[in-house]
C-alpha cells in the first residue's frame, strides 16, 4: 500500500518539476489508491481581496466632550428684547444752555386787590389841566329822582344817599351849597326837590353856595330825614325857581336832588367788633378800624358827613371822634376846614365809660351826628379812609 502511494506521489511530482517520466511501455492505469496522510501545513498564502461590507453596527456610547473649538464669526444682531424694569432715577445733569424765549402765554385771571401801599414822595407840579373829574369843591348836578319821597325815608340820611346812587350811579344826596355850586341848567320840579342843609362855619345854617360850605345835619333836615312832622324846624328844598327854601314842611312828597363829586374822604365801613367809651385810648379806636379795613382810621364827625356814605348805620349808632372848626369850637358839620377835636365829647379820649368830658359822639341810626353824656353803651366804630 505504501509503495503504491509513493509511486503516485512521484508520478504527480515529476511533471510539476518539469521532468519526464520514463515511459517504458505504459501500462493500464491502476486502481485508485487509499487516501494519504495529512500533509504538513503549507506556507501562508497571499492576502486575499477585501470582502464585501458588513451590516451597520449599533450606535455607540456618547463620547467625552471634545476640546473647545476656536471662536466663531460675529453673528447677525438678534431681535429686540422685552423692555426691562424701570431703573432708579439718575443723578441731576448739568444745567442746559439757555433756551430761546417762548411764545407769550394767554392773559391770566385778574388777581385780588393788593394791600394799600405807602404814600410815595410828592411829584413835581404838573401842567394845568383842561377840566377833570368833579370834586367835593367842584361838584356836578346828576339829576332829580323820578320817584318822590316825604321827609322820612328808610335809614335816614344814608338812605337818601342810597336812593340817589340807585338813580344816578356814583351820585349822592346834594346839600344846598353843592347844588348851587354845580350850576345846574335842569329845571326843578314844580314841587321842588329835597336838599340837605349847608353850613359855612359849623354854627349856622346857610343857603348859598361857597365851595367851603359843608353838610349841616341838624336843623331843617326833617330830623335827619326820619320824620314827616317838621321836627327840628322842618326841611330844606330847591324850589321851582332853583332857589333854596326851608320851612316846617316835611310831609310833602318831593324828588331828591342828586350831585356828583369825588369826596376827599371815603367811608370804609362800620366795625363788626364793638366797644364802649373805654377802648384804651384813641389809638385803640384807630387800630380797631385798621384791623378790619386796611388803611382806615376812626372817622371824626366832619369826615363821616363829607364821605356821603349810603351805608345804613347800626341801630345803636357807631362811635365818632368829635370835630372842631377853625376857632377850636366843637362842631358836628361837614365843612372841609373842620378837623378832629380831641377834647370834649370823646369819652375822656376813649378811656372812660362815665361820660366824663361831656360824654361821647356817635353817628345815629338816621345818619346824623349825636353827642351826649352816654359813654357806657357798646357800639361799633365808624371808619374812614
Amino acid at each position: 500500500m505504501r509503495r503504491l502511494t509513493w509511486t503516485l506521489y512521484v508520478g504527480l511530482l515529476l511533471p510539476l518539476l518539469g521532468c519526464s517520466t520514463p515511459n517504458p511501455e505504459a501500462g493500464s492505469p491502476g486502481m485508485k489508491g487509499d487516501k494519504g496522510e495529512k500533509g504538513d501545513s503549507g506556507d501562508k498564502g497571499d492576502t486575499g481581496s477585501p470582502g464585501p461590507s458588513g451590516a451597520k453596527g449599533d450606535k455607540g456610547d456618547t463620547g467625552s466632550p471634545g476640546p473647545a473649538g476656536p471662536m466663531g464669526l460675529k453673528g447677525d444682531p438678534g431681535m429686540n428684547g422685552a423692555p426691562g424694569a424701570k431703573g432708579d432715577p439718575g443723578m441731576n445733569g448739568a444745567p442746559g444752555a439757555k433756551g430761546d424765549p417762548g411764545m407769550n402765554g394767554a392773559p391770566g385771571a385778574k388777581g385780588d386787590p393788593g394791600a394799600k401801599g405807602d404814600p410815595g414822595p410828592q411829584g413835581p407840579t404838573g401842567p394845568a389841566g383842561t377840566g377833570g373829574a368833579y370834586t367835593e369843591e367842584s361838584p356836578a348836578f346828576a339829576g332829580f329822582t323820578a320817584t318822590t319821597y316825604t321827609g322820612a325815608v328808610t335809614s335816614g340820611r344814608s338812605g337818601m344817599h342810597a336812593l340817589c346812587a340807585a338813580a344816578f350811579a356814583g351820585s349822592h344826596f346834594c346839600h344846598a351849597a353843592e347844588y348851587l355850586v354845580a350850576n345846574s341848567g335842569t329845571a326843578p320840579p314844580s314841587s321842588g326837590a329835597w336838599l340837605d342843609p349847608s353850613t359855612g362855619d359849623g354854627k349856622g345854617i346857610q343857603s348859598f353856595g361857597s365851595p367851603k360850605f359843608g353838610r349841616y345835619p341838624h336843623e331843617y333836615a326833617c330830623k335827619d330825614w326820619s320824620s314827616t312832622l317838621g321836627s327840628s324846624y322842618g326841611g330844606t328844598w330847591v324850589n321851582a325857581s332853583a332857589g333854596i327854601s326851608r320851612g316846617s314842611d316835611c310831609s310833602t312828597s318831593r324828588p331828591l336832588a342828586c350831585c356828583k363829586g369825588v369826596a376827599k374822604v371815603r367811608f370804609a365801613g362800620f366795625t363788626t367788633s364793638t366797644t364802649n367809651g373805654n377802648a384804651g385810648g384813641r389809638h385803640k379806636m384807630h387800630t380797631l378800624c385798621a384791623t378790619q379795613f386796611a388803611g382806615s382810621h376812626m372817622c371824626h364827625a366832619t369826615e363821616y358827613l363829607r364821605s356821603n356814605s349810603p351805608t345804613t348805620p347800626p341801630t345803636d349808632g357807631a362811635w365818632l371822634d368829635p370835630s372842631g372848626n377853625l376857632a377850636g369850637d366843637i362842631t358836628n358839620t361837614g365843612v372841609p376846614d373842620h378837623a378832629r377835636l380831641p377834647f370834649s365829647y370823646a369819652c375822656s379820649d376813649w378811656t372812660s365809660t362815665l361820660g366824663s368830658s361831656y360824654g361821647g359822639t356817635w353817628v345815629n341810626a338816621s345818619g346824623g351826628v349825636s353827642r351826649g353824656s352816654d359813654c357806657s353803651t357798646t357800639r361799633a366804630v365808624a371808619c374812614c379812609e
